[in-house]
């Protein structure tokens, strides 16, 4: 393990950092190390699973928040907490215990930015089942089915095909619904010649995938969405070709807020273009206008351009990438272009 540069106590917590440091994940534990100890605290419902699975690697104590505390009490040590999940609330505890804390957020985030090659074995293997479970449910779309539905058969199709979960709440979006870039799933019924956005991820073995498509459900397309598609896939697969490791995250970008300008849509991308993939959904890179760093070898990341019609439909092409020798590499496989479905009833 990695350690995180300043000398002291560390307290970990949050469930996806407690899964990334010690290889079990759970929310109910309570990790602390420095650069002597490593111990795991767990209560009894999982202290024996935890045992069995990290005993040779850290020390796993029967306990919870109290033992933790009182371990970390006795020590004496500066305690270093990532304050994005440290609530007010358990901060005061400590304090009353005579603990100060400081942040080690950004540590935490430098560590976990660069992934390993297990790292990125896991993600692609997370792509791959989230490929297969999309591919599986465009087989069964028939006219009449709810965005709900749609949405629970590609979740059991997750399930089914490996996965423990879902990345996030996944998005089925029929017609205008498409042109809300965060929609939420509802009751809407597919009918014939009607654009569909699916935004889904999953997580396999820890490690979250994402992915969007935009498709046709139906034959006959009208110009202004081609255009559209066209405008976006273009955004993307310019994107694509062009990250370089070393390229600001903000120029990244601004590579495809130029193209969707040239095509002009650019007022109609309304998000920023990507994101890091890891144990968390959504963590650097952040590939904003705003972004502050630049593409490093080992880097997983979104690419995702859109353009959103207000009332009419949206378009977006989303892939989880990273970074290789240099080069932007996606671990989707699935086509890009796009997709027309003959209705079926």
């Amino acid at each position: 393990m990695r350690m995180l540069g300043k000398s002291g106590l560390y307290l970990i917590t949050d469930e996806r950092e407690v899964g990334y440091l010690t290889g079990y994940r759970s929310a109910d534990g309570f990790v602390v190390f420095d650069e002597e100890d490593k111990l795991f605290f767990i209560d009894s419902r999982y202290y024996y699973a935890v045992k069995k699975q990290l005993g040779s690697k850290w020390d796993v104590r029967l306990g919870s928040k109290k033992e933790a505390l009182e371990y970390i009490q006795k020590t004496g040590k500066r305690l270093f907490v990532d304050y994005r999940y440290t609530t007010l609330a358990f901060n005061e505890n400590l304090k009353a215990l005579g603990i100060d804390t400081e942040d080690c957020s950004k540590e935490i985030k430098s560590m976990m930015i660069i992934k390993s090659p297990a790292e990125i074995k896991k993600i692609k293997k997370a792509c791959g089942v989230a490929e297969r479970a999309f591919k599986n449910t465009l087989k069964v779309l028939k006219v009449g089915m709810t965005e709900s539905q749609v949405a629970a058969y590609l979740e059991n199709q997750f399930r089914v095909l490996g996965a423990s979960g879902v990345s996030f709440e996944t998005i089925v979006a029929f017609g205008s619904g498409s042109a809300v870039p965060h929609y939420q799933t509802g009751k809407r019924k597919l009918q014939p010649e009607t654009v569909v956005l699916m935004d889904f991820g999953c997580v396999v073995d820890g490690y979250c995938s994402d992915m969007t498509r935009t498709f046709y459900f139906g034959l006959k397309p009208d110009k202004e969405f081609l255009n559209v598609y066209n405008a976006v896939l273009t955004a993307h697969l310019k994107t694509f070709e062009e990250a370089r490791a070393g390229m600001a995250w903000a120029d990244v970008d601004k590579i495809a807020r130029d193209s969707l300008i040239e095509a002009g849509y650019g007022k109609f991308f309304t998000h920023s273009l990507g994101h890091g993939v890891g144990v968390n959904i959504h963590e650097a890179p952040s590939l904003s206008p705003k972004g502050q760093g630049t593409l490093e070898n080992g880097m997983v990341h979104s690419i995702e351009p859109g353009v959103y019609l207000n009332g009419k439909f949206g378009v977006r092409i989303e892939d989880t990438d990273y970074i290789e020798n240099g080069v932007c590499k996606s671990f989707m496989t699935f086509t890009k272009k796009l997709v027309k479905i003959k209705p079926q009833y």
